[in-house]
């Protein structure tokens, strides 16, 4: 068995940093938990291998190999309403135009190296959402898109720089608003994903650290605007930008997410992506 702290995986986006802040602050480093940081491809690949105990991961992950992990209850990563604007395609082109755009030139559509839930997400919206024929998909490494001219999918705090101040010449497709658009649900882009097999220690670690999460999920919205205000909010971002972004997020994994979530598993079957569509198993 695994002795040991709970070793929970962290994302440096900030479509986390007020749950982190207040978790780490409540629940810090010592026997009882470590942090790891990666982006969510680093966390998903952590898990598989076991170097890592829980984190906020890529919902894909979870779908494509349900059977090495379960999910903590009530909570993921996900819109409310509306656009998302940290999961973006940028595109030389108008949306509408890019099938004619991409036989002309034989370009690829660049997916992110940083990601697999929105990597999946754009091939659905591909195929199903927008009916595009087919077109040959390649990854490039996160910020390294526009350098190429190709369209690209950007994700997290990058793609947010681009969403407010949007690159001359670009077209910018919100993907979440595009899966609300298509499907009628807010879509699911991460679930706090745990690898099977924990230790007695570290499962009760993880079982505390579930009750502060929800908890400070609970209260969050009324304790926005004080966060986005605080000497250590990150200096990139103005306030008042941030506190949008942040009200467009939204960690409730209730029925409507678990719905979307499920619609999402269908349509990645039918492209093949995966193999079944899992049933959610939780943790506890």
């Amino acid at each position: 068995m695994d002795h040991g702290p709970l070793r929970l995986g962290r994302i440096a986006y900030l479509n986390v940093w007020p749950l982190y802040e207040t978790l780490v602050r409540e629940f810090p480093e010592g026997p009882e938990i470590t942090y790891v940081p990666g982006h969510p491809a680093e966390l998903n690949t952590a898990l598989c291998a076991g170097t890592i105990d829980a984190a906020p991961a890529s919902a894909f992950a979870y779908l494509a190999n349900p059977g090495a992990f379960r999910l903590l209850p009530d909570l993921c990563i996900r819109a409310a309403t509306g656009p998302i604007q940290s999961v973006l395609l940028l595109s030389p082109v108008p949306l509408a135009e890019l099938p004619d755009h991409l036989a002309r030139t034989g370009d690829p559509v660049l997916l992110s190296g940083a990601s697999a839930s929105s990597n999946a997400l754009l091939q659905v919206l591909w195929r199903f959402a927008w009916k595009f024929p087919e077109t040959r998909f390649e990854k490039v490494a996160p910020g390294t898109g526009l350098a190429t001219g190709k369209p690209f999918v950007e994700i997290g705090d990058l793609a947010l720089g681009r969403y407010l101040d949007p690159p001359a010449g670009w077209h910018v497709t919100d993907l979440g608003q595009a899966w609300l658009g298509f499907a009628g649900t807010p879509f699911v882009f991460a679930l706090w994903i745990v690898r099977e097999g924990l230790a007695a220690g570290r499962m009760a670690a993880l079982e505390r650290m579930h009750e502060v999460l929800v908890g400070i999920n609970r209260n969050l919205s009324d304790q926005l605007p004080e966060r986005v205000a605080a000497p250590n909010r990150p200096r990139w971002i103005t306030s008042d930008d941030l506190l949008a972004y942040l009200r467009v997020v939204n960690y409730d994994f209730d029925a409507a997410a678990q719905a979307s979530l499920i619609l999402f598993a269908h349509h990645c079957r039918e492209l093949g992506l995966i193999e079944a569509v899992p049933g959610l198993r939780f943790a506890f």
